[in-house]
């Protein structure tokens, strides 16, 4: 049988991409200016918002039975009543799960009440549900007003990180209507206006996670005999990778996208490749914050 602890990091892994997408995914239909153009990605990405808010929300429901095992060593205290009531009131991972219930509460008022049902709506309840990641782990390894700066700059990394992966989404989409004259230059101007709040987004992040790295390590992380510094540079690595594949992206193959034929499908298969990618990312990202980090 699976382990808790494993069950645990699928479930918040599970939480963690569907929060992430429903944020890039929603800021990014705001910066389309095209209004034909917003409404018909905003169709095309609801179903598959619906699922990302339907797998969002199972998995926060089963957080708490699947933690409660964690922290009893034993899948039988899932069910005890007692033990769930002990970490929902008595630990700050319970606490965690309570704001997380309440951001799925607010998503699906956002989804089920015609009037917030809108990409703002749907921003707003995913900005909260990332906020609720900071609640516990290694942010709340510092009190006053340490805690707090650091609680403020790991959700600034999720919400430019959840853009980044977002993002991508909508871009694949939108690389498909450069072939509809009707949509060609509304679909260009929304790419260019994601790309110019890309760079801000990844400038974020970098810094973010920068000023993360001093706050949870206490320094660089130059101990290799820590498993949770090494993980943490095998995901610099990956960012890193991502940045040469976003600028590649940006200044190789948007420019030839008008004169060679190619260069769309290309395009396509670069950006599939970064989702992919981002989701390795944001796995690692979720076991190494189980680890100790080390101090330097």
């Amino acid at each position: 049988m699976i382990e808790p602890a494993t069950a645990l990091l699928v479930a918040r892994l599970v939480f963690n991409l569907g929060a992430l997408w429903l944020w890039g995914g929603s800021v990014c239909l705001l910066l389309v200016a095209d209004r034909s153009l917003r409404v018909a990605l905003w169709q095309r990405l609801c179903p598959w918002g619906l699922v990302a808010a339907g797998l969002s929300g199972f998995a926060t429901l089963i957080a708490l039975p699947i933690l409660t095992a964690s922290i009893g060593s034993d899948w039988e205290a899932a069910f005890s009543l007692h033990m769930l009531t002990l970490v929902v009131t008595k630990t700050l991972v319970g606490h965690a799960w309570g704001w997380q219930l309440g951001s799925m509460l607010v998503l699906t008022a956002v989804l089920v009440v015609g009037a917030l049902r809108h990409p703002t709506g749907v921003g707003i309840a995913s900005a909260l549900m990332l906020a609720t990641l900071t609640v516990s782990g290694h942010t709340a390894m510092h009190e006053g007003m340490t805690g707090t700066l650091h609680r403020l700059n790991d959700w600034g990394h999720l919400l430019a990180g959840g853009f980044w992966l977002g993002a991508l989404v909508p871009v694949v989409m939108l690389l498909g209507q450069l072939r509809q004259s009707s949509m060609r230059s509304g679909a260009i101007h929304a790419l260019i206006r994601f790309s110019s709040v890309g760079h801000l987004a990844v400038a974020l992040v970098v810094l973010t996670g920068m000023a993360n790295t001093w706050l949870v390590v206490g320094g660089w992380p130059l101990d290799a005999g820590v498993l949770y510094q090494r993980a943490l540079w095998l995901k610099m690595a990956l960012v890193g990778l991502l940045m040469v594949m976003a600028l590649f992206n940006r200044y190789r193959l948007v420019p030839r996208l008008s004169r060679e034929a190619g260069a769309l499908d290309r395009l396509r298969r670069i950006s599939l490749v970064e989702m992919a990618i981002l989701a390795m990312v944001v796995a690692l990202v979720g076991w190494f914050g189980t680890l100790s980090p080390g101090h330097g």
